[in-house]
């Protein structure tokens, strides 16, 4: 039997949502986790004993000589993605799945997609709502016209690089992808955050349209610099119709039709948080394990993955524009044509002034 084996870096959380979803898919799709790495060497032991992985490794760079994986998913903070995803590539491997955000730069974006490109290697980033049964379902109704055109979007969440790149990926998944036109932000850094290691602006305004008259406005915060961001969808996503009004957040979706009953659909997922293993989401662990068994079958027949690289970095460029938007005072065309990421260079320039530290996981 010819087996594809897969690796993860990183022991952490994510790592950990990964793994499982690579042992879902062994028998499926003749796959074998055969290693993590970590350059905490004992978070790796403790990861492999748990899951039954028969490596362990305190690099990537051990982990890529020595096991030459078919698969690499990539869960260490986002500013070392894209040196990992060189390696691999450079190692043979064969697919890529990445945890998001995808880089710290839009130039890093881009480059990690055209290493992949050239090297033929299968690329995709986790952006695994898009598997989530609330948000199909909502992509669904909308692509059926159940609240008639829409008219304009709103997204509600913490952070742009974070968990703002869920919500730009799900305002783009809901409009069957088309490719905004241009994008108007601004941004406040009060505080020095950061999300998962990744430095985030405190808060933001984006603004974004679509040559066909639809806009989106994203407003990001949280607590406690900006307490309240929406009384009634302080996480998720709002989508006005001519004939209704769409209502999506993690655990359920609303559509109110207009002289018509509301349509309701709940997440099947077990929202009690003392039930979930290791404090983790279950809709996380399901539809990132879906996300493995898509990439795994596209790996096998040549299909297009459902979280191929491209659109993720659709949503990346958003986010990166609202930057240098901010920084340039102006609004910014796409495609997006500046390459370094305007939060980090806006700050070294002295645009703000952050004063403290806050360190998070949102």
């Amino acid at each position: 039997m010819s087996w594809t084996t897969c690796a993860v870096v990183a022991a952490g959380s994510q790592g950990w949502v990964h793994a499982r979803g690579y042992r879902a898919a062994q028998d499926r799709h003749e796959a074998r986790l055969v290693a993590v790495a970590d350059t905490n060497v004992q978070a790796a032991r403790d990861f492999a004993a748990e899951l039954d992985i028969p490596g362990y490794y305190a690099s990537h760079e051990e982990l890529l000589e020595k096991e030459r994986p078919d698969v690499v998913s990539i869960c260490t903070p986002p500013a070392t993605h894209l040196e990992i995803a060189r390696a691999a590539i450079a190692a043979g491997v064969r697919a890529i799945h990445c945890e998001k955000p995808i880089a710290t730069s839009y130039g890093d974006v881009l480059e990690m997609q055209r290493l992949a490109r050239e090297a033929g290697v299968q690329l995709t980033v986790n952006l695994q709502r898009r598997f989530e049964p609330v948000h199909r379902f909502a992509r669904e109704q909308l692509a059926a016209g159940a609240i008639g055109q829409v008219v304009s979007l709103e997204g509600y969440c913490p952070n742009l690089p974070d968990w703002g790149s869920h919500v730009v990926d799900l305002l783009l998944f809901y409009l069957g992808d088309r490719p905004a036109s241009w994008v108007m932000g601004q941004v406040d850094v009060t505080v020095n955050r950061y999300v998962y290691g990744a430095f985030a602006e405190t808060s933001s305004l984006t603004q974004v349209k679509w040559d066909d008259g639809v806009s989106a406005v994203i407003t990001t915060g949280r607590e406690p610099q900006t307490p309240v961001l929406n009384l009634e969808n302080n996480l998720g996503i709002l989508v006005q119709g001519t004939a209704g009004r769409l209502d999506a957040r993690g655990a359920r979706t609303v559509v109110h039709r207009f002289g018509q009953d509301d349509l309701v659909f709940s997440s099947p997922f077990d929202r009690d948080t003392s039930n979930w293993i290791r404090g983790v989401d279950p809709a996380i662990i399901a539809c990132t394990a879906e996300a493995i068994d898509d990439l795994l079958t596209c790996l096998a027949d040549g299909g297009q993955p459902v979280l191929r690289a491209e659109l993720g970095a659709r949503g990346a460029e958003i986010i990166f524009a609202t930057y240098e938007s901010s920084r340039s005072r102006r609004r910014v065309g796409l495609p997006l044509d500046t390459f370094d990421n305007a939060l980090l260079t806006g700050l070294a320039q002295g645009f703000w002034s952050p004063a403290g530290e806050q360190r998070s996981t949102y």
